[in-house]
């Protein structure tokens, strides 16, 4: 079974899903979204996202016409 979570970005919470099951992909993720907060671009897709995966090196963020985003957070 999958942990699920929420991430939190601006006013917005999405569900989690840590699929990595670690507690360093979840830091790194944090970080990484604190630098993406002066991305006007992906601020203005993070309205669209419906659900985000937590990997090991990576975060997938889907959106809610199915597409999908991948975020290198190594």
């Amino acid at each position: 079974m999958d942990l699920v979570d929420v991430l939190r970005f601006g006013r917005r919470t999405v569900p989690l899903q840590n699929k990595a099951k670690r507690v360093e992909s979840r830091q790194r993720l944090n970080k990484r979204m604190r630098e993406m907060a002066l991305d006007l671009e992906f601020r203005r897709k993070w309205k669209q996202v419906t659900d985000v995966e937590l990997w090991s090196d990576a975060a997938i963020f889907w959106f809610r016409d199915g597409t999908k985003l991948y975020l290198h957070i190594s």
